[in-house]
């Protein structure tokens, strides 16, 4: 598992960006629009991300975030059942971590139904779970 990535930003686009290490290997990362927009301005610059890898049949896939703690509850909203990583992806950039947590905790679905493909019931399940 690829734990975290340091290297030169070679590109970012609005929900990827390529990171190129020292040993010369580029990886694609998916990360959140709010990372995006805080990579346009250090291309070509080293940067630093936690990762977290999804590995099946046909794809090995790797999701950046700049905190450990974004990691951490992206890795427990795709432990629910039916979300996915990119809907994971898109829940943790909806709103700040700190006012997500908040909204999880206090059962606020408003916040979730925010993210495109979550309902009412897929935000209720999702706070349920977590």
């Amino acid at each position: 598992m690829i734990a975290s990535l340091r290297g030169t930003l070679l590109e970012t686009s609005l929900n990827e960006c390529l990171i190129e290490t020292a040993s010369g290997v580029g990886y694609l990362v998916f990360i959140t629009t709010d990372t995006a927009a805080d990579f346009f301005s250090q291309e070509n610059q080293q940067v630093f991300l936690y990762t977290h890898t999804v590995v099946r049949e046909d794809t090995l896939d790797l999701y950046g975030f700049k905190s450990i703690d974004e990691r951490t509850l992206f890795q427990q909203v795709i432990n629910v059942s039916g979300v996915g990583p990119k809907s994971g992806l898109a829940i943790i950039a909806v709103a700040p971590l700190l006012q997500l947590k908040q909204a999880i905790a206090s059962g606020d679905t408003d916040v979730l139904t925010q993210v495109s493909g979550i309902g009412k019931k897929s935000a209720q399940k999702i706070i349920l779970e977590l």
